[in-house]
């Protein structure tokens, strides 16, 4: 195991990769010798020293070592990173071109493709995850109006900045009604914890507060797709067409995680693994997972429904001033790693592709 540290981002662990199928055949023209090192980033999703993806298919390669298992044979490095900034500090990353496949929720992957981060969607990896706001110990919020004012943290270029400002819609709010703070999520638990600010908005990782008298006051659950989160892997250009078959079986190794997770026989494996891996609360996992359809939330497919739900993140960054360039959102996804995947591990029948309003195909 090898380890990485430097001001942008931290390496948790390396692992032996390669890969096999091709993108399209002007691209297989492209494809060099094989890259010797892939080098992976996601949000650090993490706590206690402990790195990760958070609750995702990725978070299954990781705590499996299934890509190392896989690519033993081929000599080829993968360097997990692990990043304490979020989607801001993937996208400098990517920018400085340290980076060839990375983990991103919904808005901050669309944030990085209008800007102009050359990447492909190659497959999804979570659907519909929710948001929590936390409060300190003794603030009283229990509507959404009631934020008015209020002294909050969000890590902005983030997708939970895009359901936050969804959700003080509802009571007619913006970000200007309360007083939002840009703060990473270890200082923003540290600091509504400590009463230094009245609430903190962000992932299922917040019930490990309720511990030191923190309250979940507010969920976005149930409230529909334009409160909810998607996520999914993008590979540089220059990777993708570089390195067609690796990114192939890399998507393999994925799909085949999401299979597994997609299992209701595996949902306490799956919490198990996610607290285990991410030194995060089993709580936190079950509060989110619970009712949820566990092969609807982890199909890696690249459906109508998924690029649809991308489109509405695009549109409501678009009017939320969140983001000022628009990009052809269909073009930037690449299905047909995830399509020779599914075919190749057969799984052709388990799970069922969405439309363009998110309905499953073929349903009632």
């Amino acid at each position: 195991m090898t380890q990485k540290n430097s001001p942008v981002f931290s390496t948790r662990r390396s692992l032996l990769v390669t890969g096999a199928a091709a993108l399209a055949a002007p691209l297989v023209l492209r494809a060099q010798s094989p890259a010797k090192v892939i080098r992976i980033g996601s949000p650090d999703l993490g706590t206690a020293g402990k790195p990760s993806p958070g609750g995702s298919v990725f978070a299954v390669l990781q705590a499996n070592k299934w890509l190392e298992d896989e690519f033993a044979k081929d000599g080829i490095k993968i360097e997990w990173n692990f990043f304490r900034g979020a989607g801001p500090a993937v996208h400098e990353a990517l920018s400085a071109k340290q980076l060839d496949i990375v983990s991103l929720g919904d808005l901050a992957a669309v944030i990085g493709r209008a800007r102009g981060l050359p990447t492909r969607f190659i497959a999804a990896t979570g659907r519909g995850s929710n948001s929590y706001l936390a409060t300190a110990p003794g603030v009283s919020i229990k509507t959404v109006a009631d934020l008015k004012g209020k002294k909050v943290t969000v890590l902005k270029g983030t997708a939970y900045q895009r359901t936050f400002d969804n959700l003080l819609a509802t009571a007619g709010l913006t970000e200007k009604d309360v007083k939002l703070i840009n703060m990473d999520w270890p200082t923003s638990k540290a600091a509504v914890v400590a009463g230094q600010i009245d609430a903190t908005f962000g992932g299922s990782d917040l019930f490990l507060l309720k511990a030191q008298g923190a309250q979940i006051a507010l969920s976005t659950k149930g409230r529909g797709p334009d409160y909810t989160i998607n996520s999914g892997i993008l590979a540089t250009d220059d990777f993708a067409a570089q390195n067609p078959q690796l990114t192939q079986r890399l998507v393999t190794q994925l799909v085949r995680a999401a299979h597994w997770s997609s299992q209701e026989g595996n949902r306490e494996a799956l919490i198990k693994l996610y607290a285990d891996n991410s030194g995060n609360p089993e709580l936190s996992f079950r509060e989110e997972l619970a009712g949820d359809n566990l092969n609807a939330r982890y199909s890696p497919l690249l459906d109508e429904g998924f690029i649809a739900g991308y489109q509405g993140v695009l549109d409501d960054g678009v009017k939320l001033g969140l983001i000022r360039q628009t990009f052809d959102v269909k073009a930037w996804f690449q299905p047909a790693f995830v399509q020779q995947a599914v075919k190749d591990l057969k799984l052709e029948k388990q799970w069922r592709e969405t439309d363009a309003a998110g309905k499953a195909k073929g349903a009632a």
